[in-house]
């Protein structure tokens, strides 16, 4: 924005010009009153507590509905402009139910104070009482709303509709009888889903928070700690309460990116489960079969000793680490250098392998980097989104919201997907294809682009390899997936594909937005090499508001790949077999260059694999659960039980630390300093709020002793700051950031220098490619190797919900979440369940040939004819009892969303 100057009460000032006046006046030190103005809402002017006078106009005016004007003479304070605001404030409150109970920020009481209407001598208005009685709704499991305290401002409304997109919130009556309502009445039984967007809006304690309401008192609260949220990859900032030692309150940071203040209801409310009973607060060894409690220099002793052996007599390959997308950057870059250094190997990968695996690597041989192009913010302000795979508003909600209010303002959307997503009623058009047929769906939409002219010959001949040549090959490659062809294989029809081509060929910026939909399949990497194709003759990459983002599921799956927590890849994605890096890691570690293998490790299922096959005898896993998360769990399991050796190292006695031999008590996220890195490349900052239970340590300084024990000591860290410019040196995408750069807000590599402010899109000059140029794969659709049988006649997909988070671990000891919803279930067609005799809510047996299960069948036409979905975050029900293990050849991931099942009444 332009500045310009304006005059506030004789004071010349520099103001944005267009910007809202009551912003601007509060930014440079004139304290306007108001109640019904937020800066991330529209004006309603419903308080007129902001009232001035601007020299040219009549009478008083709303400050909150002006805008900037070059030369504005603006009166905010006179005697007056006081006085009328005393005496609408003073009406206001009559009106209102002003107890205070110390547990929430009341903006209406702080003017009450502010004008001295706390004292009665002061008052004009006596209290007035509506004309109905009004009832507190307690109804939802996170708020309660208690009319008698609402000033009727619209912030609440405003904040649903405007800011998280889902108009759940109205007024019911009129005038001084009306009141706030969810949905068509009840807020329990409405679509709220918990975000507590409206609640931080309130400014009068209408909406209130539930948990922990019976003992916050804000007067008693010791410590307000900024970090970053350790759910999903959005990477939202948050301020966590700390009142007597314990997280009391969870609030969404104004002004700050990439959230500004927003929140879902895991973010603000899921933070419960780091004062589970369930902790771990003292390791625990197997002893005659059981886990029982041991001191840190038994157990530390035990695992030095048992590894040592193991590397001793089978080498270093016999041993591997599982690092976590759930650690910081500095606790996997001290893991992934322990394994390196002292286990000797290469073993080392975690999650990432079982999501997005084949996105990184498509992305990596095509434009050079496997991270997300854009910043989440662009998702708002693209031209046309694809999304393909990725329930967005139930995977990431804050990106979504970006996602709703550009679909508000006409942004084309575009959903592929088998099962129906909360976005589809957002969506201009939605593609349902059969499960396992995106390679065929996009080769049909690039057929259609090319058959329609609707690409960028420019960008072909400049920044794709082979130019033109290349363009042909893939012109040739699809020329045979017709419309009509393709809707033959996909089941979607012809003019729908041709409809979404033309939408995404046509518009002028244009982003992706990339799932495990897509990625969880034994053709994983040809779907994204399908896709990037389509993007790539289009030349919607390496410009602004243009290009592909895969949202990562977790708060630091980004990150953790980022420090080098991967089998053929150090720090910064430099492949192992650089001599010249491998040299350069070993002088910054100080260990012998010959030390560090060039041997490419093994991949995370591989490493089961190797297990079970007795070539790894000694795993050590940080802060992950593959006995949830790993495909053909029957497999996993007995894997685990042929180790020679296991050490899980966690927050909670987990489904996978039941096998270990030693558990060790880690640090949840609010218990430690470092960092994460967000799905659009942010480093951002983690902040400690309380201590550790128990005897509960970070997670590197376990490591770092343990690697002294060993025979191979690290340095003496100070502290996490230290470790990441250690960090920082061997991974040039992050050289010029550090802790003290990143205080108040997150950057963006590549940063490769301390003056550098970060890169908010890639590719704009060239993609990270060594000839600097994007490279097209044209792919042909192959079927899948798991088909329908007589005998398993439904494919089986799985995915994530709003209210839990992965495994089940986190989310599922917050009671705020569990509330929402809390049991397992299978989503079956309505033609599917009629055929079989079976009712909704009714108990099933699944079967696949690898395992069974038993769960709660939900009759709803979300998916097609012959297709189910389930959600994996159950221990009671695993989904990955059902699923293979089979591996895209290119990136070793397994195919999560395609399995053979039948489904039967339960006896």
């Amino acid at each position: 924005m332009a500045k310009v100057k304006i005059h506030i009460d004789g004071k010349e000032i520099l103001a944005n010009e267009g910007a809202n006046l009551l912003q601007e006046s509060r930014l440079n030190g004139f304290n306007i009153p108001g109640l019904c103005y937020h800066h991330k809402l529209t004006p309603t002017g419903a308080c007129r507590l902001c009232l001035v006078k601007v020299e040219g106009q009549r009478g008083m005016v709303a400050s909150c509905t002006l805008t900037v004007k070059e030369g504005m003479n603006i009166v905010a304070f006179d005697q007056e402009l006081e006085d009328t605001r005393r005496f609408l404030l003073d009406y206001l409150v009559s009106e209102q139910n002003t107890h205070y109970d110390g547990t929430y920020t009341d903006e209406l009481r702080e003017l009450i104070h502010r004008y001295n209407l706390h004292k009665p001598e002061n008052r004009y208005f006596k209290p007035v009482k509506p004309h109905v009685e009004f009832k507190v709704d307690d109804s939802s499991p996170v708020l309660t709303y208690d009319p008698s305290k609402c000033i009727k401002c619209f912030r609440c409304i405003k904040a649903c509709d405007e800011v998280q997109g889902k108009n759940v919130l109205s007024f019911y009556e009129r005038g001084l009888n009306s009141y706030i309502v969810a949905g068509t009445g009840v807020w329990g039984d409405s679509e709220c889903d918990g975000c507590g967007e409206c609640i931080q809006l309130c400014p009068t304690g209408a909406i209130v928070e539930k948990p922990n309401r019976e003992f916050i008192k804000l007067e008693r609260v010791e410590q307000r700690v900024r970090t970053t949220c350790p759910y999903c990859g959005v990477g939202c900032q948050i301020e966590l309460l700390v009142q007597d030692g314990k997280i009391v309150r969870s609030n969404g940071v104004e002004g700050v990116s990439p959230n500004d203040g927003r929140l879902c209801v895991k973010g603000r409310f899921g933070y419960e489960f780091v004062h589970s009973p369930d902790r771990l607060t003292v390791p625990l060894i197997r002893k005659n079969g059981e886990l029982v409690e041991s001191s840190w220099d038994e157990a530390l002793t035990l695992i030095a000793q048992k590894f040592g052996e193991i590397k001793e007599k089978y080498g270093s390959d016999s041993l591997a680490g599982y690092a976590s997308a759930k650690c910081t950057n500095e606790d996997n870059y001290i893991f992934q250098k322990f394994i390196r250094t002292v286990f000797g190997t290469n073993n080392i990968d975690y999650c990432t392998r079982l999501c997005h695996a084949s996105t990184v690597t498509a992305m990596l041989k095509s434009i050079g980097d496997g991270a997300g192009s854009n910043s989440i913010e662009d998702f708002e302000t693209t031209d046309c989104l694809v999304v393909t795979g990725n329930n967005i508003i139930e995977t990431h909600p804050i990106t979504a919201t970006y996602v709703k209010r550009g679909a508000a303002r006409g942004m084309k959307i575009i959903v592929i997907d088998p099962k129906w997503t909360p976005l589809v009623p957002y969506a201009t058009l939605w593609l349902q294809p059969r499960l396992g047929t995106d390679v065929a769906l996009l080769n049909g939409m690039v057929r259609e682009i090319i058959a329609n002219n609707w690409v960028d010959h420019n960008f072909i001949e400049s920044r794709i390899e082979g130019g033109m040549q290349a363009f042909l090959e893939l012109k040739d490659l699809v020329e045979k997936y017709t419309p009509e062809a393709t809707e033959k294989i996909t089941g979607v029809p012809a003019l729908k594909i041709k409809d979404a081509a033309r939408i995404y060929g046509t518009a002028k910026t244009a982003m992706v937005a990339t799932g495990m939909g897509m990625s969880q399949q034994v053709t994983g990497t040809h779907n994204v090499f399908s896709l990037l194709n389509m993007i790539l003759i289009t030349g919607k990459i390496g410009k602004e508001r243009c290009g592909i983002d895969p949202p990562r599921g977790q708060n630091n799956v980004q990150g953790a790949t980022d420090v080098g927590c991967h089998p053929t890849m150090y720090s910064g994605y430099i492949p192992i077999t650089n001599t010249e890096n491998r040299q350069k890691v070993a002088e910054v570690w100080g260990v012998p260059f010959e030390s560090l293998s060039d041997k490419p490790g093994l991949t995370t299922v591989e490493i089961i694999q190797a297990a079970y096959q007795g070539k790894i005898k000694g795993l050590y896993i940080m802060g992950e659960n593959p006995m949830i998360s790993d495909p053909n769990l029957n497999h996993t399991e007995e894997a685990l039980k042929k180790l020679d050796f296991l050490v899980v190292q966690d927050i909670f006695l987990t489904e996978t630390a039941r096998f270990a031999h030693v558990v060790l008590p880690a640090s949840a996220w609010a218990e430690k300093n470092g960092t994460f890195v967000n799905s659009d490349r942010r480093v951002l900052r983690v902040r400690k709020a309380v201590d550790c239970p128990g005897q509960a340590r970070e997670d590197w300084r376990i490591i770092h002793e343990l690697a002294a024990r060993m025979g191979k000591p690290m340095p003496n860290y100070r502290d996490e700051a230290e470790i990441f410019d250690e960090l920082a040196r061997v991974t040039p995408i992050m050289a010029g950031i550090s802790h003290a750069r990143l205080e108040h807000h997150g950057i963006q590599w590549p940063c490769p220098t301390p003056d550098h402010p970060g890169t908010p899109t890639l590719y704009l000059d060239k993609f990270n490619t060594p000839s600097g140029k994007a490279k097209l794969f044209p792919v042909e659709h192959v079927d899948q190797t798991e088909r329908v049988t007589t005998e398993y006649p439904f494919i089986l997909n799985s995915g994530r919900i709003l209210y839990h988070y992965h495994t089940g671990t986190m989310s599922r000891r917050n009671k705020a979440l569990t509330n929402f919803t809390n049991n397992p279930y299978v989503i079956m067609h309505p033609n599917d369940a009629s055929k079989l005799g079976i009712k909704h809510g009714e108990k099933v047996r699944i079967t696949s040939v690898r395992g069974t299960l038993e769960t709660q069948v939900r009759i709803a036409d979300e998916v097609l004819e012959g297709e189910l979905f389930m959600p994996w975050h159950y221990t009671e029900a695993q989904v990955n009892r059902l699923t293979r293990d089979e591996l895209d050849p290119y990136s070793r991931i397994a195919p999560f969303k395609i399995s053979a099942v039948r489904v039967e009444p339960a006896s």
